[in-house]
Order: structure tokens, then sequence, then C-alpha cells
């Protein structure tokens, strides 16, 4: 059961790789090919199915630490222009850690556990097209054999800038970063 008092402190801890991947441009600094460079994927893979238990107990679901980590999304950013004015710009950047998304991911992992189906009703414009495009790559590229749905009643939920188009944008990111790149066809 979800524990909706739950403080997360420090949530930083939740995404090393994807700060690493913003100080450096990489995920890995180990060679590719090497065991250290084969153990850390396999690490991370692991990280990303199984949740991730942090040192002090704080614990966070596969799916949102795969979501922190490995997909970056456009972001609303404020920055001050020469003349010291606010301004708002978008940037692509990984996500923040945000409390209804832990929330969420591990509505959505209980739900798995418990074989049940789960419904959200939000406004629009919350990032859950970004959420659901990250589940979806999360399964595709460290389950095999996982087959996962997606469903709109309108085709520019799926494809205009909806779901399916940040999914494959994850996917080009992580065939281009990471260590779980797999050959897709073209249609």
């Amino acid at each position: 059961m979800i524990d909706f008092n739950k403080k997360i402190v420090n949530s930083d801890k939740f995404r090393n790789p994807a700060l690493t991947f913003i100080a450096t441009g990489e995920y890995c600094h180990y060679p590719k090919g090497t065991s250290e460079y084969y153990n850390f994927w396999e690490t991370e893979a692991d990280k990303c199915i199984n949740g991730f238990t942090s040192d002090d107990g704080d614990y966070i679901t596969g799916y949102n630490y795969f979501y922190l980590n490995y997909c970056p999304i456009q972001r609303i950013v404020y920055k001050r222009d020469k003349s010291d004015k606010l301004i708002k710009t978008r940037e692509l950047s990984f996500p923040d850690f945000y409390d209804y998304d832990y929330y969420y991911f591990n509505s959505i992992q209980e739900a798995e556990q418990e074989g049940k189906h789960m419904v959200v009703a939000k406004a629009r414009r919350k990032g859950y097209s970004y959420k659901g495009g990250a589940m979806l790559c999360r399964n595709f590229f460290l389950i095999p054999g996982s087959k996962s749905y997606v469903y709109a009643s309108n085709k520019q939920y799926l494809t205009d800038d909806g779901i399916l188009t940040k999914a494959w944008d994850y996917m080009d990111f992580i065939d281009s970063n990471t260590a779980w790149g797999k050959k897709r066809q073209v249609a």
C-alpha cells in the first residue's frame, strides 16, 4: 500500500545516472566491451526492472527510475534575459523528481503485482504522455518478449505530440546513449 505521507529527502539520489549524463554527456565512463561496462549496464537494467532502494532505505519503482534517468523531456525552464526579465523557455532535459510521479509509479506497480489495471483521471498537460512513453520503452528495451499497448480516443494523442511520439524520441535517445540499443524496422 502506498504511503502518501512519506517524504523523500534528497531525491537526486534516484537520479545519479541522469546527473552524470548531464555533467559528462555519457552514462558510463568504462570502456565499451569491458566487464565494468557490462556490469554497469546490467546493474542499471536491474534497477529499471526491479526498482531502486537508496542507502537510506527510500525506494522507487523501476518505471520511475527508468523515467528519471533515461527519458529526457521537454521542460519549461525560467531564465533571465539580458534585461533581467524572467522568460519562459522549453529545454530538453531529464525530469525532476515529483511526489505525484512517485505515487503514480507506485500505484502502477501495485496494480501490476495484484494483476489489476489502473485508470487515471487528470487534467491535460501534466506529463503523462512522457510517463507512458517511458513505460513503453522500459518494457521494450529491458523485458524480452514483452508486449505493451497504448490507446487513445483520437489519433493526435498518439502521434502528433502524443505518447508514441514521446516513446519514439526515447527510443532514439536510448539507442544512441546506452548499451540497450536495438535494431528497429523502419515502417
